[in-house]
């Protein structure tokens, strides 16, 4: 499965791939990022923050919203907000331009020492496994 860009929204292709049949995914992430500088006492982190902080709640009541992570990387000056929504509720997401994220974009960019502001589609999946599953793996690994 990919996502293919059709027009200007992100639409799901689920493709016959020869190599690649063991890529599958049930959930879609929007992610908006951008740096921001250590100028003045980190200023311009400490107003994204806030930025953030502001349209918090709206994210996190879209309908299907399995999860809002927010990243920052003090070394690269990362800052990232994910969130993560079923195939379903991620087009419904789409359908509404994505809100609030045009507008908190916008209000990043107005601030001083922020650069780079990028947004980006993917598929997210938890892959970590479970006790049980763990112990076949190992038990099969073991008879081998």
């Amino acid at each position: 499965a990919i996502l293919a860009r059709t027009s200007s929204t992100w639409s799901l292709r689920f493709c016959e791939i020869a190599n690649m049949p063991f890529v599958k995914f049930e959930n879609i992430a929007r992610e908006w990022r951008f740096k921001w500088s250590t100028d003045s006492d980190n200023a311009s982190l400490i107003k994204a923050q806030v930025e953030l902080d502001e349209v918090l709640a709206e994210v996190s009541s879209i309908e299907g919203v399995a999860s809002v992570q927010r990243i920052v990387c003090g070394g690269c000056q990362d800052f990232i907000v994910v969130t993560k929504l079923p195939e379903k509720a991620f087009k419904e997401w789409e359908a509404n331009a994505f809100a609030p994220e045009a507008a908190f974009l916008e209000a990043v960019k107005q601030i001083p020492g922020i650069s780079a502001v990028e947004t980006q589609t993917y598929t997210l999946e938890e892959v970590k496994m479970n006790k049980k599953d763990i112990k076949k793996v190992q038990d099969k690994k073991e008879k081998e």
